[in-house]
């Protein structure tokens, strides 16, 4: 037996029990038999004369459909090409830069010529290998715990739980350090960070977040020869190098990690609201970091939100509205699981009061 929430549009709906039955009854897969049927047939140049044939057929046990299981990678042999197949690609690249440079014109020309002749195969070779990356991809795709979204994983559940265990502690603790505590005013507040910290767990966000740059680091490999094969020194390879570093990161690594943030950010709540806190303070926690945020930008200090794009979590204030676009469904989780009623003292407004302050200083300055 499993209970699951269901949720739509801010709206929820009933808990669901469903019943998993634990096996299948034995006797749908034992041999049968199929009775005896008896044809007649009657032949009209033998009128009168009929033959009857009978026969009986057992039915073979059935085989039940499947598919091979998806071939899992050790991590610890991840973590050791990863670095390797980057300097193989360079070395590959450059090799191939310098071994062109060195070669005569009339051989150039020939080797140009063969490529030319040769090139459905090489075409061929390469659709063939892109069918099976493609294959090996769409295998390891699964669905995350709780949202249902699909991602790509190459971790297999044993390993997953490593991997959790030493991003966090070797118990499964999660620590919360002084300067955050400093920063929270209640337990609710200690709560919505704790909770968010246990959905990047539950939801396996770590293991997530490394099998997504194993993959990038893949994907990169070809561009990164072709620049040390193609790019004419050394010097402007290892500079184009760290340019294209730099826009996989910005472009590709720190979205999907803001958006990993604001996955935990809305699982957290409902979490919070399920354990019968006040989710009105996770909204009231990042307000307040936000205002934290315009008066240290009044002190000199630059503005966290200009540089939200290069940051690995969204910024406080895009967190405080979209937990308060989701306060509605939160709220109505808590009232479902029967905890006691909200303070009427909403703690978003005063927050929301010195935003609204700041607002007008900075504009009349």
């Amino acid at each position: 037996m499993f209970l699951r929430w269901s949720g739509y549009g801010g709206t929820l709906k009933k808990c669901v029990i469903h019943h998993v039955a634990n096996a299948v009854p034995n006797s749908l897969y034992q041999s049968a038999s199929l009775s005896v049927r008896t044809f007649s047939m009657r032949r009209s140049n033998f009128s009168g004369l009929i033959k009857q044939w009978e026969f009986k057929t057992t039915l073979q046990t059935p085989r039940p459909f499947h598919t091979s299981r998806p071939r899992y990678i050790n991590p610890i042999l991840l973590a050791v090409l990863r670095p390797l197949s980057k300097i193989a690609a360079i070395l590959v690249g450059r090799g191939f830069r310098k071994w062109w440079q060195s070669l005569p014109a009339k051989k150039r020309e020939l080797f140009i010529q063969h490529l030319l002749r040769n090139k459905y195969k090489y075409l061929g070779g390469s659709a063939l290998l892109g069918t099976a990356s493609l294959t090996y991809y769409e295998d390891h795709v699964v669905p995350a715990p709780l949202t249902g979204r699909r991602r790509f994983m190459v971790f297999t559940s044993d390993q997953l739980h490593t991997v959790s265990r030493h991003t966090y502690t070797e118990s499964g603790d999660i620590v919360m350090f002084r300067g955050m505590m400093d920063l929270l005013e209640n337990d609710d507040q200690v709560a919505a960070v704790v909770a968010h910290e246990m959905s990047h767990a539950i939801l396996e966000h770590a293991s997530e977040q490394l099998s997504r740059g194993y993959l990038l680091d893949v994907l990169i490999l070809l561009p990164l020869a072709v620049i040390w094969a193609f790019i004419p020194s050394d010097g402007l390879a290892l500079v184009t190098q760290w340019f294209l570093n730099q826009v996989v990161k910005v472009l590709l690594q720190l979205p999907y990690s803001r958006s990993l943030e604001e996955e935990a950010d809305s699982v957290g709540l409902q979490l919070a609201a399920k354990a019968c806190f006040d989710v009105r303070e996770a909204s009231a926690f990042w307000g307040k970091m936000s205002v934290l945020d315009k008066i240290r930008e009044k002190s000199g200090g630059s503005p966290p939100e200009d540089s939200a794009w290069l940051s690995t979590h969204p910024s406080n204030i895009e967190r405080q509205e979209k937990i308060d676009a989701q306060m509605e469904e939160a709220i109505s989780i808590r009232n479902f699981c029967q905890c006691p009623q909200l303070d009427e003292r909403d703690p978003r407004q005063m927050v929301k009061s010195l935003q609204r302050q700041l607002t007008v200083t900075s504009s009349s300055s």
